[in-house]
Formats: structure tokens, C-alpha cells, sequence
């Protein structure tokens, strides 16, 4: 199934599908389910580059592929679903529903704690995933469901982020504290997600992202 899955997936746009086990986390985190499939879009790499020359926030086409990797784990929930199985799609609007804290701004099970399990990438000193092949380029999102899925286990990848702190540097906020991140590191002692300005420079100016844009060439 997730073969199928996958395949009109990625007809739909996603660049990355994987499925996950789940089943070791915590009620609170996996609420009974013990896979996932983690699904992404990659932002254009010409989308990077221009908002690594401008100064201009610009995140029309950030949001656009946030609300569409939703979009793809709603239809992958509901096929799922068809297919006479129980799934969730963690999108903002279902999560909003009771899932959400909006004091600690956190959910149970974030969609990068996922792709950190299937061993993607890593948490990056930005408290953004990165990945070798996308940097922080990539919208996400996930389903959790009790389908019998084909895992795909990968280890834990450790940080690549080294001495680099251009994330750190860059930020205006200065939220970002410059810390290597490492399996149980709270979230608040990385970045002080309370102030950030949401201004995507962490994302386009990271040495993995900017490696994606150049390996297209840009």
C-alpha cells in the first residue's frame, strides 16, 4: 500500500515519503498509532536563492507548500482510511483541535521528531530539521496510522552542524543560542521560539540549504 501510496503522492507533488515506526514513543506522542508516513515538498531552489539576495520577507511560497503538504496528508489519511484502516493526519487545522499548546507554541509529535526517526536528517542549530539533500528546505507534514506499512529504518542521524553558527549570526532576534543538538535537548535551550520573527533567514542562509540551491545550479 504505501508503494501505491507513495506513487500518487508524488504525482501530487511531494518529494519525500517514508514510512515510520512510531510504536516505541510515548501515548501522549504516537496517541495508540505505531507508524507514520512523514510526507515533504522541497521550496524551489530559485525560491532560496532569491530570498538569500533580497532583504525582503518573502514567505508566500514557504506557506503555500506548508498548506499543501497538509493538503497531501488529509488525501493520504482519508485513502488510508478507505483502504480500512484508522489514520490521522497531523495537519494545522486538525491539530489546532486540542493538539496544539499555544503557550509552550509545541505538539505532541512534531513532524520533524518524525523525520529525525526515519533518520532524514537531524535537528539543526536553528531547531530546524536539516537534511543532506535539502538543508531546511523542505515543508512537511504527517500521518499517523495503524496501516501495516513497510519501514524504512535508518539510525539516528547526529548533528553535521560542527562550529558553523551562520543561523546563529544571522538571526536578527538573536533567539538562536548556538547549541548542538542531541537526542532530549529541550527545545527552549536551542531557540527561543517566543521571539522569533518567523523570518526564514535561518532556513535560507544554511550551509545545507544553500548546498541544495548550488547543486541546481543557482
Amino acid at each position: 500500500m504505501l508503494n501505491e501510496l507513495s506513487l500518487e503522492l508524488k504525482s501530487r507533488g511531494a518529494n519525500v515519503v517514508i514510512g515510520v515506526d512510531i510504536s516505541t514513543l510515548q501515548a501522549k506522542e504516537n496517541r495508540g498509532y505505531y507508524a507514520a508516513i512523514l510526507i515533504g515538498i522541497a521550496l524551489k531552489p530559485s525560491y532560496i536563492y532569491r530570498l538569500s539576495k533580497e532583504n525582503n520577507l518573502d514567505c508566500f511560497e514557504f506557506l503555500q507548500k506548508e498548506a499543501a503538504a497538509d493538503k497531501l496528508a488529509e488525501w493520504a489519511a482519508d485513502f488510508i482510511r478507505l483502504k480500512g484502516y484508522k489514520a490521522y493526519a497531523q495537519s494545522e487545522s486538525n491539530l489546532i483541535n486540542g493538539f496544539y499548546d499555544a503557550v509552550t507554541k509545541a505538539t505532541p509529535l512534531p513532524h520533524k521528531k518524525i523525520a529525525v526517526l526515519a533518520g532524514l536528517g537531524w535537528i539543526g542549530k536553528s531547531n530546524l530539521l536539516v537534511t543532506q539533500e535539502y538543508g531546511s528546505a523542505l515543508c512537511m507534514c504527517s500521518v499517523l496510522t495503524n496501516a501495516p506499512l513497510p519501514i524504512q529504518y535508518r539510525p539516528i542521524m547526529r548533528p553535521f552542524c560542527g562550529k558553523c553558527n551562520v543561523c546563529k549570526d544571522i538571526c536578527p532576534a538573536k533567539v538562536i543560542h548556538g547549541m548542538n543538538w542531541e537526542e532530549g535537548t529541550p527545545r527552549d535551550l536551542i531557540v527561543d521560539v517566543y521571539h522569533c520573527e518567523t523570518c526564514l533567514k535561518c532556513l535560507v542562509h544554511c550551509v545545507w540549504t544553500q548546498k541544495y540551491v548550488k547543486t541546481h545550479g543557482l
